[in-house]
C-alpha cells in the first residue's frame, strides 16, 4: 500500500522554508507595491478589461451572478473571480489601480498556496524545488512585447493581468498539487473542489484540465479514505477540531460561490448555464487531430518558449522550431511517466498523484484542442503551461526522496551541499524574477488613449450622476470595427466609473448584463459611428476619435459645445 509522503525523519530546516515561500512573494510583492505606488487615475481600459473592472464593481452591490462574457454569447459559468477582486475594490477604491493589484495579488495567494501544499505534504526542501519552479513560471509570465499578449490583456504581461484567461494559470498549478495531497486527506480533497469550481468559473476552457486534476483528487481520496473507512480498517474520525474547520469552510465556500449561477439559471430565461449546455451539445465544427497536435504541443512549449509563440498567433499549424516543441511535449510526458512510477516505488502517494496528472494533463491537452470551435487563439489554450510546472515539481519530490532508496543514492535531503545549492538556485531565480517584474511598464502603459479621449469629449457635456444611453451605430470601418466595439465597451464602464448611469441597448445584455439596459428614458444620448466627411453636420456632433465620428444629444436636440 502506498503511504505517506513525509520522510519519517522529517527536516526541520526552518530557514530553508522561509527561503521557499520567500522566491515567490518577493517578486510579486514587489509588482503589488509597484501597481500601488504608480499613478492610477486617467487610466481607462477597453474590452475584456473593461468588463471584468465593471462587473466587479456590480459585485460590490452583491448582484453579480455570471462570469465573463465569452464570445460565443453566453458567459463563463459563475462569479467567483469578481467577488474576490471586489475585496481589493473595497481596500483601495473602484478602477484599474484595484483591479490589477487584486488579480496580482490573487497570482500570489496561490503560488504561496502551492509552496505551502507541498511544505505540507512532503518536507521544507521539497517545497522549495517548488519554489524555483513557480519562480520559472513568474519569469515566464512577466514577458511583455506586442507579441506576448492579446489587445485585451494589456501591456503589462501576464503575470499581473486581469484577464481571465491569465489569471487562472497559478490556480491550476495549486489545483494540482491539492487533487495530489488528496490521497488521504479529505480536506485537500474538499478544497481541490473549491479552486477548480473557481477556475472552471472563471475560464470555461480549463474545464478538460481541470477535470483531470480533480478525476486524480477524486480517485487517491476514494482509495486511501473513503475505501478503508467503508471496509472497516479505518475508524470514521477526524483527527483535530482545524481538520473539520477547514473541511467544513471549504463545503460551506464551495455551496456558496454556485448560488449566484444556479440562482440565474432558475430566475432568468434563457439561463446561462442552460445556454452553455445546449452551445457544447450542439454539432459543430471541430479540428483535426492534426490541428489538434500542433497547437497542444505549442502551448505545453510555452514553459520554453514563452507566450509570444501562443499568443501572438492562431494555433493549429506546424509552429516554427517544431522539433523543439515536439522534444518539449515528449520530454513532459516522459517526466510525469517517470514522476508517477518513482511515486509507485517509493510508495509517495503525493508524487503518483503528480506523474499521474502530469501524463493525463499532456493527453487531455489535446483532446480539448480538437474540441475547439472555430480558430485555435492562444488565450483559449495558455493555460497548458501548468501541466510541465506540475512535472516540474514532482520531480523534485522524486529528487528529494528519503524512502526507500539504496544507501548511496544521494538525496538532497542527505547532503547539505546540495541543499545549500538548491538554496542559491532559489535565490538566483527569485532576484531573476525581481528584474523581470521591475521592466514591467507602469499601470499608465495599458490605458487605452481613444478610450480616454471619448471620455474627455463627452463627459463635460453630461449632468453628474444622470443616465445616458451609449450607443454604437456600427463605429469604424471594416479593419477596425473590432476595435472600435472595444472601445465602445471602454466608454461605458469609463463613464461608469465617473459617477454617470451608462444604458446599452438590449444587443449588449450577454456582456454588460440586465442592470445596464435601457429602458427607453434616458435624457441624453451619446452615439459613436463611422466617420464621413459629413459627419461633423449631424446633430449633437462633438468630434472625431480615429474612426469614430462621436455625437451627444439631449432629448434629440443639439447640446451646445463649450
Amino acid at each position: 500500500m502506498i503511504g505517506n509522503d513525509r520522510p519519517r525523519a522529517v527536516d526541520r530546516t526552518g530557514w530553508v522554508a522561509l527561503v521557499a515561500y520567500g522566491v515567490v512573494a518577493v517578486p510579486l510583492a514587489v509588482a503589488v507595491g509597484r501597481l500601488l505606488a504608480g499613478p492610477g487615475s486617467h487610466v481607462y481600459l477597453a474590452d475584456d478589461l473593461a468588463l471584468i473592472d465593471l462587473h466587479t464593481r456590480v459585485a460590490l452591490r452583491w448582484h453579480q451572478q455570471l462570469g465573463a462574457f465569452d464570445r460565443y454569447n453566453w458567459n463563463h459559468p459563475g462569479p467567483s473571480y469578481f467577488y474576490l477582486l471586489s475585496v481589493f475594490y473595497r481596500m483601495f477604491g473602484s478602477g484599474p489601480k484595484a483591479l490589477f493589484v487584486g488579480s496580482t495579488t490573487l497570482n500570489a495567494l496561490a503560488a504561496l498556496g502551492c509552496v505551502a501544499v507541498v511544505h505540507r505534504r512532503t518536507s521544507p526542501t521539497r517545497a522549495l524545488w517548488a519554489a524555483v519552479s513557480l519562480g520559472l513560471l513568474i519569469v515566464i509570465l512577466t514577458t511583455t512585447g506586442s507579441g506576448t499578449m492579446t489587445y485585451s490583456e494589456g501591456a503589462l504581461g501576464a503575470l499581473v493581468s486581469p484577464w481571465n484567461p491569465m489569471v487562472i494559470i497559478f490556480p491550476l498549478v495549486l489545483l494540482a498539487l491539492l487533487a495530489a495531497a488528496a490521497g488521504g486527506s479529505t480536506v485537500s480533497f474538499v478544497w481541490a473542489v473549491v479552486v477548480g469550481s473557481y477556475v472552471i468559473q472563471t475560464d470555461i476552457s480549463t474545464v478538460p484540465l481541470s477535470a483531470v486534476f480533480l478525476a486524480v483528487g477524486a480517485v487517491g481520496w476514494t482509495a486511501t479514505v473513503v475505501v478503508p473507512r467503508v471496509l472497516g480498517s479505518l475508524a470514521w474520525r477526524v483527527r483535530s477540531r482545524w481538520t473539520w474547520i477547514l473541511g467544513a469552510a471549504g463545503v460551506l465556500t464551495f455551496v456558496v460561490m454556485w448560488i449566484p449561477p444556479l440562482v440565474q439559471q432558475v430566475t432568468d430565461h434563457p439561463g446561462n448555464l442552460g445556454l452553455i449546455v445546449r452551445f457544447f451539445s450542439r454539432s459543430h465544427s471541430i479540428q483535426s487531430w492534426g490541428s489538434a497536435w500542433w497547437a497542444a504541443v505549442a502551448s505545453v512549449a510555452v514553459v520554453v518558449r514563452g507566450p509570444a509563440e501562443v499568443m501572438a498567433v492562431i494555433l493549429g499549424h506546424r509552429p516554427d522550431r517544431e522539433v523543439l516543441v515536439v522534444a518539449v511535449f515528449v520530454a513532459v510526458v516522459l517526466i510525469g511517466t517517470v514522476v508517477g512510477a518513482a511515486g509507485v516505488l517509493q510508495r509517495r502517494r503525493f508524487t503518483l498523484g503528480l506523474g499521474v496528472a502530469t501524463v493525463l494533463g499532456c493527453g487531455i491537452t489535446v483532446l480539448a484542442a480538437k474540441q475547439v470551435i472555430g480558430p485555435i487563439y492562444g488565450y483559449l489554450m495558455i493555460w497548458a503551461v501548468t501541466v510541465p510546472v506540475v512535472g516540474l515539481i514532482g520531480v523534485g519530490t522524486v529528487a528529494v526522496s528519503a524512502s526507500p532508496v539504496p544507501r548511496h543514492a544521494a538525496t538532497l535531503r542527505r547532503l547539505p551541499v546540495a541543499r545549500l545549492a538548491l538554496v542559491g538556485i532559489g535565490c538566483l531565480v527569485c532576484a531573476l524574477s525581481v528584474l523581470q517584474v521591475v521592466r514591467i511598464p507602469p499601470l499608465t502603459a495599458a490605458s487605452d488613449p481613444q478610450v480616454g479621449r471619448l471620455v474627455a469629449l463627452t463627459t463635460p457635456l453630461l449632468p453628474h450622476r444622470g443616465t445616458v444611453l451609449v450607443n454604437d451605430a456600427g463605429a469604424g470601418g471594416r479593419r477596425d470595427e473590432l476595435l472600435d466595439v472595444e472601445r465602445f465597451i471602454g466608454l461605458v464602464d469609463a463613464l461608469d466609473v465617473a459617477g454617470f448611469h451608462p444604458k446599452v441597448n438590449s444587443f449588449w445584455r450577454a456582456q454588460f448584463g440586465p442592470g445596464y439596459l435601457t429602458r427607453g428614458t434616458e435624457g441624453h444620448r451619446i452615439g459613436l459611428s463611422t466617420w464621413t466627411p459629413s459627419s461633423p453636420r449631424r446633430h449633437g456632433y462633438v468630434g472625431r476619435v480615429g474612426d469614430m465620428a462621436v455625437t451627444v444629444t439631449v432629448t434629440g436636440t443639439v447640446v451646445p459645445v463649450g
